[in-house]
């Protein structure tokens, strides 16, 4: 993972990468709040101007700190479910282990809450992005 500090203007913002900066698509991390964003190479003119503009980033559902939907961030199975509708959570609370490739991943409240609706059962096969569980509005 790399981190670095951006300036912008008279902000300074705390970014982390958190997945392959050599992917079409980035996880990152900017002051908490995680987004997925778009990368492509930019051609720079000789006056050191950039030619096309980049898209803004947009928020990634999955991993919103105020979302109020988690979602696999990878495929595999639910080993276990640590929470129960109605549960109080807070944040970095244990919600849900995916074991991946023989590895447990353990997928972390983001936010403090109450549980709302669980989607999955234990031992069931889940998709990247398949929604996992909801916390009341």
């Amino acid at each position: 993972m790399k981190r670095y500090q951006v300036a912008l203007g008279d902000q300074t913002f705390d970014v982390k990468v958190l997945s392959d900066p050599h992917q079409d698509q980035v996880e990152v991390e900017v002051d908490g709040e995680r987004f997925t964003v778009g990368i492509r190479t930019v051609a720079i003119a000789e006056d050191n101007t950039q030619k096309a503009p980049m898209p803004a980033p947009t928020p990634s559902v999955a991993a919103a700190p105020a979302a109020n939907k988690i979602t696999a961030p990878l495929p595999g199975v639910i080993k276990s479910i640590r929470v129960q509708p109605g549960q109080q959570v807070s944040m970095d609370d244990e919600l849900v282990v995916i074991e991946a490739m023989k590895m447990d991943n353990v997928i972390r409240a983001r936010r403090a809450g109450k549980i709302g609706i669980i989607h999955v059962t234990e031992g069931r096969q889940v998709a990247h992005g398949e929604p996992l569980l909801e916390f009341e509005k």
